[in-house]
């Protein structure tokens, strides 16, 4: 059971991606590495694993059974040793992944501390997920995001678990900072936001507002309330009510990256940090 509220909606949001059928190749989880965290990941595995028609996970299909006895054929666990996840671990899981599941319908790998990485063994582990073979999923769980390479990460969809804030920027569920006070930098954000499917954007709305919540009780906190937070939140949560109707998502998210630009660019600006 995750403990955590930030973590918990994460997970929630998530479940219903991946039992839609949506879940992407990749995910970054940032967040402790604690037994909450790795039993929200591995529940998200489950669902992928499981062989039941209907409703998944089933929990009691030959997939479950073994994936909760920790002898799944299609589920393995990276995690460091020594301190480092090294190249020939990575060389294991390549040569793995190409190979056809052997019970469920698809393979799923959880990296445990994936910021341990060597350089090396990410230049290897670059091309299996640039083009990964077909029915393949790869989890990691890392607590240092800077600790990844950046070309592995902007591979992967970042879903921060914690509700630490970036130092500049908002973050969104995925791990992107919104540079509020640029407004070119948003429009790039509003044309990415869009290409993906509702529930993904909507996963992104719920990220922003909870970090946009949590930095209002912490001004309030410090005897301040800033009054664009509160009209921030505002705007982000009627987008997401929006996001379920079948609006334009390129006009909706440019509607409200330019209510924030209003709202808090100058709050957010250099200047201001």
């Amino acid at each position: 059971m995750v403990t955590d509220g930030i973590a918990q909606k994460r997970f929630e949001e998530l479940r219903r991606i991946f039992t839609a059928g949506k879940a992407s190749h990749a995910y970054l989880f940032l967040g402790s590495v604690n037994q909450e965290n790795e039993d929200g990941i591995q529940g998200l595995a489950q669902i992928l694993l499981c062989q039941a028609e209907g409703e998944k996970p089933c929990g009691t299909c030959r997939a479950c059974r073994l994936l909760t006895g920790g002898s799944h054929p299609d589920f393995r666990v990276i995690a460091p040793e020594g301190g480092k996840i090294k190249l020939e671990e990575i060389r294991q899981l390549c040569y793995d992944a190409v190979l056809n599941p052997y019970l469920s319908p698809c393979k799923v790998y959880l990296f445990k501390r994936f910021e341990t990485l060597t350089e090396v063994a990410a230049n290897a582990f670059l091309k299996t997920l640039e083009e990964p073979p077909p029915a393949v999923y790869f989890l990691a769980l890392a607590e240092q995001e800077l600790g990844v390479l950046p070309t592995i990460r902007s591979r992967m969809q970042r879903v921060q678990l914690g509700g630490v804030l970036p130092q500049h920027g908002f973050g969104a569920a995925d791990g992107t900072d919104l540079h509020v006070s640029d407004l070119s930098a948003l429009w790039r954000q509003a044309q990415k936001l869009s290409s993906q499917d509702r529930e993904q954007v909507d996963l992104f709305l719920q990220g922003l507002q909870t970090q946009l919540r949590t930095k209002l009780m912490t001004a309030i906190q410090a005897g301040t309330a800033p009054v664009g937070l509160v009209r921030g939140i505002a705007a982000v949560q009627q987008s997401r009510a929006y996001t379920a109707a079948n609006v334009n998502l390129r006009l909706l998210l440019e509607d409200l990256l330019l209510t924030l630009f209003d709202e808090l660019g100058e709050m957010n600006s250099p200047n201001n940090n």
